[in-house]
C-alpha cells in the first residue's frame, strides 16, 4: 500500500532515533502491509503524531481497532508491559501485539475525546486525579521498566555535558539533580506510574474516561501528577493554574504537598532540556521552571532542601 507520513513526523523521530528512524522509515509500507493482512486491517488516516504511527483501522467484521507502531524497542516493551499490568477499566486494552515489529493492536476507545477538551480546568484536574487513583498499583518486584533513577541519570548526563547553548543554566540543573537525588532516596513505597499521564493521554471512553499511551515508570506518587501539570496551561494566571492543580492532585491522592512541588520543578528543568535536545523547545517549560522555583519557595524552606 502507498502511504505519506506527513514530513513534521519524518523529520520528528529522525531527530530523536537518527538511523534507527531511517530504517523504521525504509520498512514502513511493508509493516502497514502486513499489518492489515495478518490482523484483517483496513488502516485509515492516522492521528495526530507525534513519536509513534496510530491510526484508527477497521476490521473486516465492521469493528473499529487502533493499529500502533512504536520505533523505539525499549519503549515498546515498557509500554506493552505496562498496559498488561495496569489493565483495568481506566486502562486502554492491548487486544493484538508483535514484539518483534513494535506493532500493537488496541481497542478504539470511542467517543474519544480528549481531556483537553474540558474547558473547566477544576473539573478536568478532578477527572485526572481519580484516574490515577485507579490506575496506580504497587510497583512490580522484578521488571525491566524504567524507574525514578533513570530520571536522575538523564539530569546527570546532562549536567555533565553542559553546553553553554541551553538556555538553562548548569546552576539549575546541578540544583534540580541534588533534589531529585534526594526525593529518590527518600522514597517510602514505590508504585507502577503511567509516567506520561496529561490532557490528551485521557480519553473519553462512554461515561468514564481511559488512560493511553503509557510510558511505564516505577517511582513515587507524586512524581505521577507533573505530566499533567506541565500541560495546557492558559497565556496568563499559570502559577495560579498549576497551584490550584496541586491542591486537588494533593487532596484527591493524598500526596504530600512538599515532594509534588520538589517533584514538578527538577522534571520541569529535565523536561526543558529533553526539548531542547530533540529540537523541539517549548517556551510553556522554560516558564515553569520559574513557576515551580516560585511555588518551592512559597511553600519549602530553603534549609528543607540542603
Amino acid at each position: 500500500m502507498s502511504y505519506k507520513l506527513p514530513d513534521t513526523f519524518i523529520k520528528q523521530i529522525i531527530g530523536v532515533h537518527g538511523e534507527k528512524a531511517s530504517e523504521w522509515l525504509g520498512h514502513f509500507e511493508e509493516i502497514l502491509t502486513d499489518c492489515e493482512k495478518i490482523y484483517d486491517l483496513h488502516i485509515q488516516q492516522p492521528f495526530i503524531l507525534s513519536y509513534n504511527f496510530v491510526a484508527p483501522a477497521l476490521r473486516s467484521d465492521g469493528s473499529e481497532v487502533v493499529l500502533k507502531i512504536v520505533i523505539d524497542q525499549k519503549e515498546f516493551e515498557a509500554e506493552l508491559l505496562a498496559l498488561q499490568l495496569l489493565s483495568g477499566e481506566s486502562t486502554v486494552k492491548v487486544l493484538a501485539f508483535e514484539r518483534e515489529r513494535g506493532t500493537m493492536i488496541l481497542e478504539r476507545i470511542q467517543p474519544g475525546q480528549t481531556l483537553a477538551e474540558i474547558e473547566d480546568d477544576d473539573e478536568a484536574t478532578i477527572i485526572a486525579a481519580n484516574v490515577m487513583k485507579k490506575l496506580m498499583i504497587p510497583a512490580p518486584v522484578d521488571s525491566n521498566l524504567p524507574t525514578v533513577l533513570d530520571r536522575k541519570n538523564s539530569l546527570k548526563r546532562i549536567y555533565q555535558n553542559y553546553n553553554s547553548y541551553l538556555p538553562v543554566s548548569k546552576a539549575t540543573i546541578e540544583e534540580a539533580l541534588f533534589i531529585t537525588e534526594g526525593l529518590n532516596t527518600s522514597i517510602e513505597k514505590t508504585y507502577l506510574l503511567h509516567g506520561d499521564l496529561h490532557h490528551y493521554n485521557i480519553l473519553a471512553n462512554g461515561d468514564s474516561w481511559t488512560a493511553i499511551d503509557p510510558k511505564g515508570l516505577i517511582g513515587d506518587r507524586e512524581y505521577e501528577v507533573v505530566q499533567y501539570l506541565l500541560n495546557k496551561l492558559p497565556e496568563h494566571g499559570v502559577e495560579e493554574i498549576i497551584e490550584k492543580r496541586i491542591d486537588i492532585f494533593v487532596d484527591v491522592l493524598n500526596l504530600n504537598k512538599e515532594r509534588v512541588l520538589l517533584r514538578a520543578y527538577s522534571h520541569a528543568v529535565l523536561a526543558t532540556c529533553w526539548t531542547i535536545e530533540d529540537g523541539q523547545m517549548q517556551d510553556s517549560f522554560l516558564n515553569t521552571i520559574q513557576i515551580f522555583k516560585n511555588l518551592v519557595s512559597k511553600y519549602i524552606h530553603k534549609d528543607a532542601l540542603l
